[in-house]
């Protein structure tokens, strides 16, 4: 049976039957013989309550992602020859839902429980994570014509292997057919893929020479019927198939004139982010400090 504690405060008396550790009899006695706490609740549920959010976020994308990568792996075990994980979106995905997960866990717990080792992993991973993002927006800055090779090195990996990951292949199908563009500089980077290469004429290839289905101004038709996944056979094998059924524009220069077209939302969404990791930061450090001082009170008790 619970037994019955009596802690007299000054405006009375405070029953209850729970019956408290000698650390938790301190914190009991140190709060209620003055009527305060050096702990702001404020502070305390406000990291809680953002880090809940945090939480679930994190696990819904590892789950998604887990269970994604399963069924690519079972369904499509022959298919799934991705060397490189940032060409993978559902590893990118895993990687992103793991770091969130942990952050929401560390936030949220430790801002619950006053646990000051998880709100220092707290703070460190989000400390990380804004210096990683410092790092690039300083490497990218001054090193443009290094930056740009790389990514322009990286973007012919994902033509190259567009056949070889079923989520690579939906990712550039979505860029070509958002963006209206072909390939990364234009239509002729599919020479670069086995599929599509020219020289797959000597095989009687179909794609020979051709290039995805959304690279068509009209993969649907102008009646808006289903797609047409043959529209861009041997497109550019035909001098009038290029410029009239298949977007002549790489993506590159489209995603780089979209990026500059709004800049100023690029540039409010990076301060917005960078200003909520530092308040982040800031309030778990500021629980910290809370926290040792209550316990140096303990101590003076």
């Amino acid at each position: 049976m619970p037994t019955t504690q009596v802690f007299r405060t000054h405006r009375g008396k405070f029953h209850s039957h729970w019956r408290p550790s000698t650390r938790q009899h301190h914190l009991v006695a140190a709060v209620y013989n003055d009527g305060s706490s050096e702990i702001s609740c404020c502070v305390k549920y406000t990291i809680f309550g953002v880090n809940v959010l945090f939480w679930i976020i994190g696990f819904t994308l590892l789950a998604i992602g887990v269970w994604a990568h399963y069924e690519k792996n079972s369904a499509y075990s022959h298919l799934n020859k991705v060397s490189k994980f940032y060409l993978d979106p559902v590893l990118i995905l895993i990687l992103a839902g793991g770091v969130i997960f942990l952050i929401g866990f560390s936030g949220c717990v430790g801002a619950l429980r006053e646990n000051t080792c998880l709100l220092a992993l707290y703070s460190t991973i989000i400390g990380l994570l804004l210096l990683s993002e410092v790092a690039v927006g300083a490497l990218a800055f001054f090193s443009k014509e290094w930056i740009s090779e790389e990514i322009f090195h990286s973007l012919d990996d994902t033509v190259i292997m567009y056949r070889d990951d079923p989520d690579l292949q939906a990712f550039i199908d979505w860029v070509q057919m958002y963006f209206k563009c072909c390939g990364m500089r234009s239509p002729h980077d599919w020479d670069m893929n086995i599929y599509f290469n020219k020289s797959s004429t000597r095989f009687a290839s179909p794609e020979a020479g051709g290039v995805p289905y959304s690279c068509c101004r009209e993969p649907r038709g102008t009646n808006g019927g289903p797609i047409n996944f043959f529209c861009g056979h041997k497109a550019r094998l035909v001098k009038e198939g290029l410029t009239d059924a298949i977007h002549p524009e790489g993506c590159t220069p489209k995603i780089e004139n979209y990026l500059y077209q709004n800049m100023t939302y690029v540039a409010i969404a990076m301060v917005v982010v960078a200003f909520v990791q530092l308040l982040g930061i800031s309030l778990a450090q500021n629980l910290r400090s809370d926290i040792f001082a209550q316990r140096a009170k303990w101590f003076r008790r």
